[in-house]
């Protein structure tokens, strides 16, 4: 009997690597559906690869325009030499550009739209640019409740298209690193939707504890942080995560309590067994249980947070048991078979009908 035609698939991403071709390795080469083995082709929207040198890589550097362009016109290209079947794009600024660069190429291929988050909002121009690219995409994936209304609300979008994705990834570390701040301190790590200000005032309200920020330099443009907290800025990942690893608890203040960011380190976290204090913001109240995963508190709320670090700082088996759940959580709902199996849903419901 002949052999099925391969389910060919697009993936598009701000990643440096144009081969990254997200779950295939972990889905493995015999997965097949209905017969059909899958077939995926990486497109990376990175600057650093795809603008030249020189002026246009600073360029490119500076507006991430370029590398946007290149990498959906790539994509475009390649559909029409061969269409895909399925267009993964990893983003909301390479879902755009993805459809805007199609056109006819997309051929009807079915386009999913993962990792569906932003920091900020787009206005005008940009929002009315991204509302009408967005028309066209056939699903989005979310990994908060509260982003399927935001985003049906705000570009107009069918809410039926909006699916919730768990939030699925490996433990950022595997075995204990080197310890590199010696004695007790609470860590907060990440730089996307920050609220450094209440950090700093928090561990002025705790001057006998120590401290540790892992940021990006913006993080603290204005700020003073006081001789307990010791800032740090881009690390490698690993040496990011270690500080994380060895803190006697994680901190994650967000700027409000509509920001649905920080998902990366919590969840992070999470598979490290540890106990978090975090803002209660949209997103976070969907991974964390108040008071059985983790401490959560009001944004912008200094006194509050700095309750709650002493609470884990006077009652260490607490904190313990906060971090044990808070894995056992993520081993269950966040792993990386949680993204395989929502994405294989994805695949059934298109191409089983």
């Amino acid at each position: 009997m002949d052999e099925k035609p391969p389910i060919r698939i697009a993936n598009i991403a701000h990643n440096p690597n144009p081969n990254w071709v997200w779950i295939r390795n972990l889905m493995g080469e015999n997965f097949s559906l209905a017969g059909r083995k899958l077939e995926w082709q990486g497109f990376s929207t990175a600057p650093e690869l795809n603008a030249k040198a020189g002026l246009e890589r600073k360029l490119a550097n500076r507006l991430k325009l370029i590398g946007r362009y290149r990498g959906a016109k790539a994509l475009a290209r390649a559909a029409r030499n061969e269409p895909f079947a399925v267009i993964v794009s990893h983003g909301p600024w390479s879902t755009a550009w993805t459809e805007y660069m199609l056109g006819p190429a997309k051929a009807g291929a079915k386009h999913l739209a993962f990792s569906f988050n932003f920091t900020n909002l787009p206005t005008g121009v940009r929002k009315t640019l991204m509302t009408r690219a967005f028309n066209s995409v056939d699903a989005f994936a979310v990994f908060t409740d509260a982003e399927q209304e935001i985003y049906a609300n705000y570009f107009g979008i069918d809410p039926n298209k909006i699916l919730r994705a768990p939030w699925g990834v490996r433990a950022p570390l595997l075995a204990p690193p080197p310890k590199q701040i010696e004695g007790e301190y609470f860590a907060a790590l990440g730089g996307e939707a920050r609220d450094y200000a209440t950090l700093c005032e928090t561990a002025r309200l705790c001057p006998e504890l120590q401290f540790a920020a892992v940021a990006r330099p913006h993080n603290f443009e204005g700020l003073s942080p006081p001789d307990n907290l010791t800032v740090l800025f881009n690390l490698p990942f690993d040496e990011a995560w270690a500080i994380v690893w060895h803190a006697a608890a994680a901190l994650i203040p967000l700027r409000s309590r509509e920001t649905p960011c920080g998902l990366v380190t919590l969840i992070g976290g999470m598979h490290l067994g540890k106990a978090q204090v975090t803002t209660q913001a949209v997103g976070v109240t969907d991974y964390i249980t108040n008071e059985k995963t983790g401490l959560m508190v009001p944004a912008k709320d200094p006194g509050a947070m700095a309750a709650a670090v002493r609470k884990y700082h006077t009652d260490p088996a607490l904190a313990a048991r906060h971090g044990a759940a808070a894995k056992a959580y993520a081993t269950a709902h966040c792993s990386e078979k949680a993204t395989i199996a929502f994405f294989s849903g994805f695949l059934n419901q298109r191409f089983r009908a």
